[in-house]
């Protein structure tokens, strides 16, 4: 008798196995595995002058990292999305830094830093010349150039009706500004000004039909003070309805009036001098065929010698002196004992000390001291005036 499921024969039993069928498992398509993403830029970061300019980074990563930028500026501008996916090239813009100082800001990329630092531009500083110019009643043009740094923006503007900037009312470092005067229907002479760059041009112009015919003269025309600063004063004498200007040519003389109509008197003043002596012009010019007359400066000056120009001091450092001797060109400026030039002694390294009182006047000794020296040899040195001592010291 056989069961079920089993077959008989010959004594020998089957068992026939039945396998159940696994369902829900379907192996061929197995899920991806999520990628581990770093991050890194390249470059790290980069500088740019005061104008700005163009940049870009590489963002390093796998395909399929997402990224980020944060931390943006109004002076940056991206020329790329600020997000997206696996390596990138992002291009950005940096703006003209209109500032004296530096500025540096930080992005973010993911977690990765780029840094971007722009220097700030350097103080602008402006001259125009001439300073003034004269016309007579029928008016006519004429020019100023401008003299500045590239980076350094300027303007040009007329403060009176009868002044008009033809051409040039703006530039950017060295220009020419035109300029028109109209032509003077009244019989009294006239001044005006231009600012150009912040700077005062002045203009005169003469009154049309002037029943005189205007002559001038200047005295004294020359000077020749001594070392001190001072003041000097000459008289310019013309008729009344007359103009004229005057400027100086060197920066260590001013004048007290740029223009004016009339007699005056002009004051020039003038600095210290106890170096070389000095020569300055201030030039007084008027419309006429004569053009004006320079007043010549002449300003006393020193020469100066030392008694010694290099001294040695061993590692354990020291004390020293050096004589200074000083003369006045010309001699009569320096005084019945000739101590009138005025010197101080400097010592450029922070070891050397000096310890005379200073400014010191006429012939004196410099003293001074030299600190032990733990490390190699070393050198600097002692000014004094156009005079160099140079002291050395030995190592240990």
């Amino acid at each position: 008798m056989s069961r079920p499921g089993f077959l008989t024969a010959a004594g020998v039993v089957v068992a026939l196995l039945v396998l159940p069928v696994l369902e829900g498992c379907d192996r061929s398509n197995p899920s991806s595995p999520t990628p581990v993403c770093t991050y890194g830029v390249a470059p790290q970061d980069q500088s740019f002058s005061p104008p700005g300019g163009s940049g870009a980074f590489d963002v390093v990563t796998a395909a399929g990292c997402t990224w980020s930028i944060t931390g943006m500026q109004e002076w940056i501008t991206l020329q790329s999305p600020a997000s997206g996916s696996g390596p990138a090239t992002v291009r950005y813009t940096v703006l003209e830094n209109g500032a004296e100082t530096a500025r540096e800001l930080t992005l973010m990329v993911a977690s990765q830093p780029f840094r971007i630092r722009q220097e700030g531009k350097s103080p602008c500083t402006f001259t125009i010349a001439p300073e003034a110019k004269s016309f007579n009643a029928n008016g006519g043009s004429g020019e100023v150039t401008v003299s500045a740094g590239d980076a350094c923006v300027w303007t040009a503007a007329a403060n009176d009706t009868w002044l008009k900037i033809a051409s040039g009312a703006s530039g950017r470092g060295n220009g020419t500004v035109h300029f028109d005067v109209s032509a003077n229907t009244l019989a009294a002479s006239r001044t005006g000004t231009l600012t150009i760059a912040g700077r005062t041009f002045a203009v005169s112009e003469s009154g049309k039909n002037a029943d005189v015919e205007c002559t001038y003269s200047v005295a004294p025309v020359s000077f020749a003070p001594c070392m001190p600063h001072g003041s000097l004063t000459t008289t310019l004498t013309t008729q009344n309805s007359c103009t004229w200007t005057a400027s100086a040519d060197v920066s260590w003389l001013t004048v007290s009036a740029s223009g004016g109509t009339g007699t005056a008197t002009i004051t020039l003043a003038y600095t210290d001098n106890y170096d070389a002596p000095r020569n300055g012009v201030v030039k007084l010019r008027w419309p006429t065929a004569t053009a004006g007359q320079n007043v010549q400066v002449s300003q006393a000056g020193c020469s100066y010698g030392v008694s010694k120009t290099a001294m040695s001091f061993t590692a354990t450092g020291g004390t020293g002196t050096f004589d200074v001797v000083q003369q006045s060109h010309p001699i009569e400026c320096g005084g019945a004992l000739q101590d009138r030039c005025v010197w101080t002694a400097t010592s450029k390294a922070s070891w050397v000390t000096i310890t005379s009182s200073m400014p010191r006047t006429g012939d004196n000794p410099v003293a001074f001291s030299v600190a032990a020296n733990a490390g190699p040899a070393r050198t600097t040195t002692i000014v004094v005036r156009d005079q160099t001592v140079t002291i050395s010291q030995a190592g240990p």
